[in-house]
């Protein structure tokens, strides 16, 4: 005597997966974001005067930062006009670059002085537990096709 017990209809099963690797290549959604963290990130970074994960920004000389002052800028590190932080934290601010496709997002600045501040200063960086965040928010968009109703379940 034989038994047979189907678990799952496999109709199912392959429609689910198909939509996975659908979300897999298309992962825009998800990667927007991840764009949106990347600045939260930026904005940490900048934010702690890059304190965040260890270490600092070297020291402005007291006469620049006594001319900041005198000239009503931001006074901080990395902050006098805010030019700088708002291009890499701000959606849509003048001197961004973001792109954000289906598989790939770009964060950076047009501002000529940004490439100086970034070898001397740097504002662009992640911690582990940012990159850890980024593969969450791809994973959570990915595995989100495996809860949605498909026409193979009806």
């Amino acid at each position: 005597m034989r038994v047979y017990f189907q678990a799952i209809n496999t109709k199912v099963v392959e429609t689910k997966f198909a939509m996975m690797g659908n979300n897999a290549v298309n992962a825009k959604p998800a990667l927007e974001k991840v764009a949106d963290y990347m600045m939260e990130v930026m904005a940490k970074n900048f934010q702690s005067q890059g304190r965040r994960g260890g270490g600092s920004w070297k020291r402005i000389s007291p006469g620049w930062r006594a001319r900041k002052v005198r000239m009503g800028l931001d006074p901080r590190i990395g902050h006098a006009t805010l030019a700088l932080r708002k291009s890499m934290t701000k959606r849509d601010a003048p001197e961004q670059i973001l792109s954000v496709g289906r598989t790939r997002v770009t964060l950076g600045s047009k501002l000529p002085y940004a490439k100086v501040q970034q070898r001397n200063r740097p504002y662009v960086y992640t911690l582990a537990e940012d990159r850890a965040e980024m593969v969450s928010i791809i994973r959570r968009h990915v595995l989100s096709a495996w809860r949605k109703k498909t026409r193979a379940a009806l």
